[in-house]
């Protein structure tokens, strides 16, 4: 006679893939839950810690990532980290200062594009059609690229939105600020990558 284990019966597995449910789920609204919460013009501004791990390719030290774009092509941080300074912009069409904000960047992007300077937008639980509509409307002329969970989670980006982060020509992590920025702050992040 064939002795029942837990790991064969039909009701513990059923269980373990509910709590595997539960824990998936969980673990997204805690996510999206610091997103929405840190979507503010808080004034915080900070330097890498150094005790961050990022995956780092080719020298950089800041993760490589692959996102959509707004058309649905598939873009590579290769193309623009560790080649000319980066601006990574996390924001969402739904966040009030991340919109508030965009008219800064796209002064601040229309001055320092010529310098060498790449925007890359990385737009938050949004769709491809709201933020094309809203980009149009708002002279975002730069790099849209939508979000996944995991680009925020290793860039450390799930704090709040808006979120800014800017890389050196090296991959280099030189300053972040989340929260709503106005026009001479974010310009100062924009002149410590040149």
């Amino acid at each position: 006679m064939k002795k029942k284990t837990k790991m064969n019966n039909p009701k513990t597995a059923t269980a373990q893939k509910k709590r595997n449910k539960i824990r998936a789920a969980l673990t997204a609204l805690a996510l999206i839950s610091l997103i929405i919460a840190g979507c503010s013009s808080s004034n915080t501004g900070s330097k890498p810690d150094g005790n961050s791990k990022t995956a780092t390719v080719n020298s950089l030290n800041v993760p490589q990532f692959s996102a959509k774009d707004i058309d649905g092509e598939l873009r590579h941080s290769s193309e623009w980290l560790g080649k000319q300074p980066v601006v990574i912009n996390v924001w969402g069409t739904w966040c009030p200062p991340c919109r508030r904000e965009i008219p800064d960047l796209a002064k601040l992007y229309a001055e320092y594009k010529p310098k060498g300077v790449e925007l890359i937008s990385l737009a938050v639980k949004d769709t491809p059609e709201r933020v094309r509509q809203y980009a149009e409307k708002n002279n975002m002329q730069w790099v849209l690229l939508m979000s996944e969970d995991q680009i925020l989670i290793d860039y450390k980006a799930t704090r709040g939105v808006p979120t800014t982060i800017f890389i050196d020509k090296d991959g280099n992590e030189v300053v972040r600020f989340i929260g709503m920025k106005d026009y001479e702050t974010l310009k100062k992040g924009f002149e410590a990558i040149l």
